[in-house]
């Protein structure tokens, strides 16, 4: 089958299972989602609730809500609520679950044609693959969650800059960067971290595809003006705030005034970087008559976030932030709420199952040290650039806070970056296995004894409670490093047994990967058989 019919495929067999998962209930996140899909496609509101026609009563709030004007807001963007309606209309809950099934196969078709526009047939092949199964995205397709939504958003406005840089026509690539914005715009009015594939787009025209250029980022900007001014606007009814990024309560980790600080770094970072050509700066500062003076500099930037305190203290937050969300969430003690919490053994459990950080789903993550490396060395750096960027950006941004996902069994604030994670993963693989046949039988094969390696280490885990989690989340550890070590070593050495082994390790981290994620989705939609047998 050639690649459209596949993805046809793809989209027309998710559609179905939308409709056998398991409906209702949904709770916290979700229910709030399917309140605001329910009340646009019934009375055309925004508002999923009041004072219940008592009159003088208060509005009949309830958790991640706000009262305005004796209305109920949600505090989520409004957004998901006008592209809901038609399918909730039509299909009712399941209606929502086929809208976000239909985005993930759109997801995955961008991730392959973004893979070509980089790469060969076969790396975008392998990274639809690992994108679509090997990684956390399995256990996030069927639900209601605006998650696959706001990726098609961020998917799709990525790609389109991709092809506007390489379109040869200047109008045709101006026009594209236009709508590039205007996607992004369009999906921050249903997640607001969308907003970052406006910076990654920024940086990335500026210091890897196009640093002569000050006006392609100009027209991104434009483009995105229009959801923005919308946001605010909807803002402005909900909450009474005229502004593009609000919750409307200002308090806890949702307050924007957490993010000030950064803005301000961020937006001097973005002037800069857009009024000098950066490339050519970091050359000049790295060539022989500046050398000296380039390190002194460096050095006194160290200095200065060593001894200056709030500097000091929010890098350490950060760096803490990426080893708990990337590394071990295990580690995680910043703060718990309710359904996430402790066992006797000390282990993190959320509704009795271990969260994980970033690498415990995908254990496959080492094979990025090399595409990595042949950038550094001047390969494909614009592919590298863009990827590294789009994996830094929600990476960074959520381990600021440690912000491990609430109720989620893995890191779901982290799927935009999954995309380019299978990308450079897919690449790595397919450099170490050039002229190395892969069998069906030995990607079966690999799929079988990781997948009967993880469910027995399930069932010990729920024999003796003291080795559940360390069952289920320290073998990827071990698979990681080992792939590291051999991928470091054919980096070193250029030895055939060394890729050999890097690419057999690699098919089985792909393979228990496979395991870990398709297993949650088990365990989650059995969850919501449970709750919606006990709701009925």
């Amino acid at each position: 089958m050639k690649p459209p019919h596949i993805f046809i495929a793809i989209a027309g067999l998710l559609a179905v299972v939308a409709f056998l998962a398991p409906g209702v209930p949904f709770i916290i996140d979700g229910g709030i989602y399917h309140d605001m899909a329910r009340a646009m496609a019934e009375r055309g509101t925004l508002s999923i609730g009041d004072n219940g026609g008592v009159e003088d009563a208060p509005a009949l709030t309830k958790f991640l809500t706000i009262a305005h004007d004796g209305q109920v807001m949600p505090q989520y963007p409004s957004g998901y609520a006008f592209l809901a309606a038609p399918f909730y209309a039509v299909f009712g809950a399941h209606g929502l679950m086929l809208m976000n099934a239909l985005a993930f196969a759109l997801s995955i078709w961008l991730s392959h044609g973004l893979a070509r526009r980089f790469y060969t047939e076969e790396t975008a092949a392998w990274t639809a693959g690992i994108f679509a199964v090997a990684t956390l995205t399995p256990a996030y397709a069927l639900g209601i969650w605006p998650h696959m939504i706001a990726l098609s958003f961020w998917l799709g406005a990525v790609f389109t800059a991709v092809v506007a840089h390489q379109t040869a026509q200047r109008r045709n690539g101006s026009l594209l960067f236009v709508l590039s914005g205007f996607l992004i715009g369009c999906g921050l009015n249903v997640r607001v971290d969308v907003f970052l594939a406006g910076l990654i787009i920024f940086f990335w025209l500026q210091l890897f595809a196009r640093p002569r250029d000050r006006v392609a980022p100009v027209l991104v900007a434009l483009g995105m003006a229009p959801g923005l001014i919308l946001s605010a606007l909807l803002n402005g009814m909900k909450f009474g705030a005229f502004t593009p990024f609000s919750y409307g309560d200002e308090v806890g980790l949702d307050s924007g005034a957490r993010y000030i600080p950064i803005a301000i770094a961020a937006s001097a970072a973005l002037i800069a970087v857009w009024a000098v050509n950066a490339p050519a700066l970091v050359k000049t500062a790295l060539s022989k008559p500046f050398r000296f003076y380039s390190l002194i500099a460096a050095l006194a930037l160290v200095g200065a976030g060593l001894a200056i305190s709030p500097l000091r203290d929010f890098v350490w937050r950060a760096i803490t932030g990426l080893y708990v969300l990337v590394i071990n969430l295990q580690a995680h003690d910043a703060y718990h709420q309710v359904g996430v919490e402790k066992n006797a053994y000390g282990h993190l459990l959320f509704w009795g199952y271990p969260k994980k950080a970033l690498i415990q789903s995908l254990p496959w993550l080492t094979l990025l040290i090399l595409p990595f490396w042949n950038a550094v060395r001047g390969r494909n750096t614009i592919a590298a650039g863009l990827s590294a960027l789009a994996i830094a950006a929600p990476v960074c941004f959520y381990a600021m806070n440690h912000w491990h996902g609430g109720g989620s069994y893995s890191m779901r604030y982290f799927i935009p970056a999954l995309p380019f994670l299978a990308m450079l993963a897919a690449n790595g693989f397919c450099e170490l296995r050039k002229g190395i046949a892969i069998e069906r039988q030995t990607i079966l094969a690999s799929l079988l004894i990781a997948g009967a390696l993880y469910l027995g280490l399930q069932e010990l885990g729920q024999a003796q409670e003291r080795f559940f989690a360390p069952g289920a989340l320290y073998p990827q550890w071990l698979i990681a490093a080992f792939l590291g070590a051999a991928i470091v070593v054919f980096i070193l050495t250029r030895k055939e047994a060394a890729r050999k082994a890097a690419v057999t390790l690699s098919l089985f981290a792909f393979a228990y990967a496979v395991a870990i994620n398709i297993y949650e989705e088990v365990v989650h939609e059995r969850t919501r058989a449970e709750q919606r047998s006990m709701a009925i």
